[in-house]
């Protein structure tokens, strides 16, 4: 397990294109899609918070799992789901992720490789709409993406998850 302390400073969220192009994040339109949300905040945000990064196994998904089953295991382990804006923050303060193998994104309906998915209650209902974000760095870029599957789709359980501590 990693931990990542984010040291964030809330901003209105008038400002998230300024702090992306500051932080040279590059973005996807589900993310776009995703921080237009009424439940996406970046000024309500706590100054600090503890994240823990790790590959589903950890916790004892060592079949992989569906979103509804790794929400039912977090308690366990002591682990919670994060707040919408974690992905924005953690992007924008962990700037030593690993490179990406390969640029080629999945397309195979799996999780990139090199991927930290950030896990948060989705904030729709419809299968259509962004589930949460996840980060990846490719070819030196920061990227923030926001991503879609439905209640059916499994996890490998090497996918590697942000959780709140």
């Amino acid at each position: 397990m990693q931990r990542i302390t984010i040291h964030a400073q809330p901003f209105p969220k008038e400002r998230l294109d300024e702090e992306l192009r500051r932080g040279s994040v590059a973005v996807n339109d589900y993310a776009r899609q995703f921080f237009a949300h009424a439940a996406f905040r970046t000024d309500d945000y706590p100054p600090e918070l503890c994240t823990a990064l790790l590959p589903l196994r950890e916790p004892g998904l060592t079949e992989g799992a569906a979103l509804s089953e790794i929400f039912a295991r977090l308690p366990a382990f002591g682990l919670k789901p994060c707040r919408p804006a974690t992905g924005l923050f953690l992007r924008l303060c962990w700037r030593e992720q690993p490179e990406s193998a390969n640029s080629v994104l999945s397309g195979t309906h799996r999780s990139p490789e090199g991927a930290v998915t950030v896990l948060s209650e989705p904030l729709e209902a419809d299968e259509r709409f962004p589930k949460g974000l996840y980060l990846r760095k490719v070819e030196g870029v920061l990227w923030l993406r926001g991503y879609v599957c439905d209640a059916a789709y499994r996890w490998s359980p090497d996918d590697v998850f942000a959780f709140e501590l």
